[in-house]
């Protein structure tokens, strides 16, 4: 056989070879050059639901001093910003007229009761002569009226009385409930009006407080959704922890009371009102906190770590998902509530899935990647620190 006709046969096999040889360390090349990603695989588990909310503390009682009756302040029995119990004497305004109208309603009331003496015996002397008709029928229901109107006179006059007296006590100032006493607005020597504008002080209870939050109207829904569909385990009511917007957590929790049940219609918001436990009076009305509400147990939820939740511009949110063969998926998501460091997931991943936590500015849908595995690099790491 001739040379050129052994070249002729050698030259397709070589290149036949060639290819295989091409085609068969392909694979181990691809595997070799996969970019390398961290992933975290999707897990259910109990979790407590948490509402961050924003709101400010406020008295759980308040009252505003005000004066019953028109006089001249004539002593402050209180030290300013001091606590004061219920029923203790604030103020004592000038009771000279008010002393002066209690002694007139005392004589009026002493005049009715004499004139009501004399015509009651008219009335009954005039009932004696009726019967022997030594006096006219005209004579005697005149003389009757004239008893039922003292009579009359008399009541209205221990009522001036009663009204005198209780005015006469109204010029004792007495603080209507327990707590922290304000600034006073006037001084002795002040006149003090009924009806007037400015209270005489103003009192207000600090132990336990308030703190009112506002919750979305939306997020409220889909609670009381839950609570319904049997989502959310409670255990009585709700626990709230306390946070200075310094992000100093306060030392004491505090229990949910109520949600109202109307919407504010300038922020589409529900008012939500804690009543907080505040012994040394570290909450003030007024400040500015924010509150996280345990709303209960949300069981079997699937959590996603944050980093591997990726967003668009538009909103959506999507995740770079892991086959079975390590080819990149996208998947479109929806996150609800946030835990911790991850998210509850409510579409779009389920209990297994390996979601990548890493690169996930290089890598694109349907990519090959080589995922690694965290619990090997820690054994690895605690080799070398060996």
């Amino acid at each position: 056989m001739s040379m050129s006709k052994v070249n002729k046969y050698l030259f397709p096999c070589a290149l036949f070879a060639s290819i295989a040889l091409t085609a068969c360390g392909e694979a181990p090349q691809q595997q070799q050059h996969a970019l390398p990603v961290d992933i975290f695989t999707v897990e259910a588990k109990d979790i407590p639901l948490v509402d961050h909310l924003t709101g400010r503390a406020n008295p759980t009682r308040k009252a505003e001093v005000r004066p019953q009756v028109t006089g001249i302040l004539q002593k402050r029995l209180f030290e300013e910003g001091s606590t004061v119990q219920q029923g203790q004497q604030l103020y004592q305004i000038d009771p000279s007229v008010y002393e002066a109208n209690v002694k007139s309603a005392q004589a009026s009331l002493a005049s009715a009761k004499a004139n009501l003496h004399s015509t009651q015996l008219r009335a009954e002397r005039y009932s004696s002569l009726l019967k022997e008709k030594a006096v006219s029928k005209q004579e005697y229901d005149d003389a009757q009226a004239s008893y039922l109107s003292a009579k009359a006179s008399v009541q209205s006059a221990e009522a001036a009385l009663s009204k005198a007296n209780i005015d006469l006590a109204y010029t004792k100032v007495y603080a209507p409930i327990t707590g922290t006493i304000n600034r006073s607005n006037l001084t002795e020597g002040a006149l003090a009006s009924v009806g007037q504008a400015t209270p005489l002080t103003t009192i207000q209870q600090l132990d336990p407080m308030y703190v009112d939050l506002g919750q979305s109207s939306d997020d409220y829904r889909k609670l009381k959704a839950k609570l319904t569909d049997g989502k959310l385990l409670i255990d009585g009511k709700a626990t709230v922890d306390v946070y200075f917007s310094d992000g100093t957590k306060y030392a004491h929790p505090g229990t949910l009371e109520f949600a109202e049940v109307s919407v504010d219609q300038s922020t589409d918001m529900v008012n939500l009102r804690a009543i907080v436990p505040n012994p040394d009076h570290v909450l003030l009305p007024g400040t500015f906190l924010r509150a996280d509400i345990n709303q209960g147990i949300q069981p079997n939820s699937l959590l996603v770590i944050a980093n591997g939740v990726q967003r668009e511009a538009t909103g959506l949110s999507y995740a770079y998902v892991l086959n079975d063969k390590n080819i990149v998926e996208r998947r479109n998501i929806k996150v609800g509530a946030e835990y911790d460091k991850y998210f509850v997931v409510t579409e779009g991943l389920k209990a297994g899935d390996r979601v990548i936590t890493s690169n996930t500015q290089k890598i694109r849908d349907g990519m090959p990647v080589m995922p690694i595995d965290p619990n090997a690099q820690a054994q690895q790491q605690q080799q070398q620190a060996k």
